[in-house]
């Protein structure tokens, strides 16, 4: 009896461990919890309802991968852009679903990255906007964007 309760304690001790080893490896300069845009596409943008483990990010940090869709003339340095998960999704019409577009408004001017992959870190809201490339239902209050790796 004694043996499956030292068993027990283990397999919580280990995966409490590997949980913990995969959060940190999973951040790189900037911090925040990774997000893959398959999460994004489960949000019901018809009818405005995000699944559960999406409203768990509401308000969060995290990091997502993706291309720059920049919103402004500057091509040097912007502030306001569109994330999607292709850099096809960033040219095409008609453009790509709600669900798979973030606008993300950074708190300084970084570098434009046109074309290339980069990661975006900062703080995660469910909420709709509207830009000129159509409806977007995620917003991200941008902290850092990095090369993608």
């Amino acid at each position: 009896m004694n043996m499956k309760w030292i068993l027990a304690a283990l397999l919580v001790f280990s995966a409490a461990v590997g949980g913990g080893v995969y959060l940190l490896s999973s951040t790189g300069r900037g911090a925040g919890i990774e997000v893959d845009w398959r999460l994004l596409g489960q949000m019901d943008y018809l009818s405005n309802k995000a699944t559960s483990e999406l409203q768990e990010l509401n308000g969060k940090q995290i990091k997502i991968p993706g291309f720059m869709v920049p919103l402004e003339d500057s091509q040097r340095k912007v502030t306001e852009f569109l994330l999607v998960p292709s850099p096809q999704a960033c040219i095409h019409v008609p453009p790509p679903p709600p669900n798979q577009m973030v606008y993300v408004k950074m708190k300084r001017g970084v570098n434009a990255a046109i074309g290339a992959p980069i990661w975006v870190y900062g703080e995660f809201k469910i909420s709709t906007k509207r830009s000129q490339y159509g409806e977007v239902s995620f917003e991200l209050s941008g902290d850092e964007v990095e090369e993608y790796h």
